[in-house]
């Protein structure tokens, strides 16, 4: 079955829409959130997409399991199958937003995920923090390098570039929710084309409700 990739923008503004005005208030991860839910409608139905956030931040990628709907004067929706067949051993250029996380085990058994990047900046002792950006930077690669493989994915090591690193906040449901993510550029041939497919239709990583995970390939 065919899934949808999606270029959507918003067209209507904060002074323009009372909606969106209070959705503002509780910073841009729930309103990107909101914003996109509204697209695919279903009370009940789990979340049948992905999306990014592009950097003129009112336009957004989306690649869902139906169409978007329409909403008139909210979106402007360019849409397309996208049924993606790749072949091992094919190169491609992949842009990935990511919520990189490592899971700890706590005192009381249980495991908790910590953000990959501030898990090693607390590791690294005071007097070595002159290398805490080359610590960072590595914490950040090793976590992309570690999980490729199970995307289908072989990366060139050398070819990837790190940007946007950036920490959220935000209440949701009466509850708070922290996260941080992390973007990524680089090449990659293709090892497993299934175990890729599935990775471009449903996402890779943690908090893709909220902008990350959505893996976007071209070839070279």
């Amino acid at each position: 079955m065919s899934h949808y990739f999606s270029h959507v923008r918003l067209l209507a503004s904060l002074r323009q829409n009372d909606w969106l005005r209070d959705l503002a208030r509780h910073g841009e991860p729930y309103r990107d959130h909101a914003l996109i839910w509204r697209l695919f409608p279903g009370d009940g139905m789990e979340r049948d997409f992905l999306f990014r956030r592009l950097e003129d931040e009112r336009s957004f990628y989306v690649v869902s399991a139906r169409p978007p709907r329409p909403d008139s004067g909210l979106f402007q929706i360019q849409s397309k199958p996208y049924a993606p067949r790749l072949e091992r051993g094919e190169w491609l250029r992949f842009d990935l937003r990511a919520n990189p996380t490592v899971s700890l085990r706590q005192e009381d058994g249980r495991s908790r995920r910590h953000d990959v990047l501030m898990h090693a900046k607390y590791r690294v002792p005071a007097e070595q923090r002159e290398h805490l950006g080359e610590v960072l930077d590595a914490a950040g690669k090793d976590w992309l390098l570690s999980r490729a493989e199970r995307w289908g994915l072989d990366v060139r090591e050398g070819s990837v570039l790190q940007n946007g690193y950036r920490q959220h906040r935000l209440r949701r449901k009466g509850r708070n929710i922290e996260y941080s993510s992390l973007d990524y550029q680089g090449m990659a041939q293709v090892t497993d084309p299934e175990r890729l497919h599935q990775a471009l239709l449903e996402g890779v990583g943690h908090s893709k409700g909220f902008g990350c995970g959505l893996l976007l390939v071209r070839r070279v």
